[in-house]
């Protein structure tokens, strides 16, 4: 419990990431919601209507085609100022929303699956207000659904990405106040939340999640904003180069279960036998993520990372493991299961693309949505690397601190032997140095940890000084989350 206007109350925590959302009371060790952040949409025109004026139409860009009025010789100007005012029927759309695991997973006709943060840069959108009219609705879902609660009776914590610009900031903080009412709100960095749930107030933090991998150092609970490192390389891609390697070696695409209505057992690496549903008017984006999330049960299930450089004839002798995909092919997994994660290490050499003659080429983009260009596979580093540059951009003196504290979070730190790679890969960059890797030994303290550092940072006595109250916001604006949201 948190003290709050001199009463005692359960401050809540949201952690909204790119792959999953996590939410619940200041206090407790997990979240009492996680669900994924990706939701399901379906669009459809009401039988209410709104008007538009039509000087807001899209005029004719030849002016030849322009005819004058027929009411005037020469298109009376006055007659053109009526036409401009003349209010136009426009088809008003209506959104229905499926948040969750259930919901979005379950198949519906015209349904398309979105995901509000851009570009797996761990950003709102701000080009269109749909993408925060369905950010909202995954607060609704949290605060309504999941947790039940009345928000104008709890201050509320989120977290956010250490890069994240002034005016997303601005726009969460309206969010908090105008649409949900609630009565304190306070905007955390992410990686200082990380740090914070395993004890420490200076480390550096790395973040490999579904959509992007970051290094962010923090000193004393404050982010070091030289030394952010982040790049678009994460679980997304490995699942899109296990897609890439699976057509390449079997010539398999991934059926998923909604499209399965029975299968027959079949041998090892022969094509599947199944009897297909019928389900019409599915949408891309649907069916690509139900297939993301079989690879996702592969990944979970049978990859691993090399505790040392990718050499195939050492991973060669490594057991082989089996796995059976939703539509009954099966296949036993040796070095294969070592190849796709590699690119966390290498990224340079293990991104890959499909030519023109279905040949695939190191180092370029994949036809499964792993799109990079040359520049940004050259830019690209490996996660060793990303540690050792983000540490290397700080201060000399604090270089041996941060070696010393790196806390590594997110989902493919989970992959076996994570861990351990990085423990082979940072001594060689940087000899001599003392190097010690924090990882919490339980997957949901690992998935969960900025969620959890909110928890502990909410639920401290002393925090009450920090929140923005809603009569701070109507006073000073939106703008005073910069200097009280540090």
């Amino acid at each position: 419990m948190v003290t709050y206007g001199g009463d005692e109350v359960n401050a809540l925590v949201i952690d909204v990431g790119s792959t999953w959302t996590r939410a619940g009371y200041a206090g407790e060790d997990t979240p009492k919601a996680i669900f994924p952040t990706s939701y399901g949409v379906i669009e459809s025109e009401s039988a209410e209507v709104e008007t538009q004026s039509t000087a807001d139409q899209p005029k004719p860009e030849d002016p030849d085609t322009e005819m004058s009025d027929a009411r005037t010789p020469n298109g009376d100007a006055a007659a053109k100022a009526e036409d401009a005012a003349t209010p136009a029927s426009v088809p008003k759309k209506q959104r229905k929303y499926y948040i969750g695991d259930g919901e979005a997973n379950t198949w519906r006709q015209n349904m398309e699956i979105r995901n509000p943060m851009k570009d797996g840069l761990g950003k709102l959108f701000l080009q269109s207000l749909e993408d925060w009219d369905g950010y909202e609705e995954i607060w609704k879902a949290a605060f309504n659904n999941r947790l039940g609660i009345d928000p104008t009776e709890h201050p509320l914590l989120c977290t956010e990405p250490a890069w994240n610009p002034s005016e997303k900031r601005e726009k969460l903080l309206e969010l908090a106040f105008e649409q949900f009412n609630f009565p304190a709100f306070y905007l955390a960095k992410d990686a200082v939340m990380t740090a914070f749930s395993v004890g420490r107030a200076t480390a550096l933090v790395l973040d490999t999640g579904g959509s992007i991998t970051s290094a962010v150092p923090v000193y004393d609970g404050l982010i070091l904003k030289r030394g952010i490192l982040r790049q678009p390389i994460g679980g997304n891609v490995v699942t899109n180069q296990i897609m890439e390697e699976l057509k390449t070696m079997f010539d398999y695409t991934i059926t998923p279960q909604y499209l399965v209505a029975d299968k027959e057992t079949v041998d090892a690496s022969q094509p599947p036998k199944f009897r297909s549903r019928d389900r019409p008017n599915t949408t891309d984006s649907f069916h690509k993520y139900q297939q993301d999330r079989v690879v996702h049960e592969y990944k979970e299930t049978i990859c691993q990372v090399a505790e040392s450089p990718y050499d195939e004839d050492l991973l060669a002798a490594r057991p082989q493991k089996p796995f059976e995909f939703s539509d009954g092919f099966n296949c036993s997994a040796g070095v294969e299961r070592f190849k796709p994660t590699e690119l966390l290490f290498q990224p340079r050499s293990y991104l890959t693309k499909v030519s023109d003659n279905g040949l695939i080429h190191p180092g370029t983009e994949g036809s499964f949505g792993s799109t990079f260009t040359q520049q940004q596979i050259d830019a690209s580093l490996g996660i060793h690397q990303l540690i050792f540059n983000s540490i290397c951009s700080c201060d000399i003196d604090l270089r041996p601190l941060l070696f010393n504290n790196v806390v590594v979070t997110g989902g493919n730190s989970l992959f076996p032997g994570f861990v351990e790679r990085l423990n082979y890969e940072l001594p060689g960059l940087a000899p001599g140095s003392k190097i010690k890797i924090h990882a919490s030994g339980t997957s949901v303290d690992r998935r969960c940890s900025s969620w959890l550092g909110g928890s502990i940072l909410a639920s401290l006595g002393t925090f009450h000084q920090l929140w923005i109250s809603k009569a701070e916001y109507e006073e000073h604006g939106a703008s005073i989350v910069e200097s009280k949201c540090l």
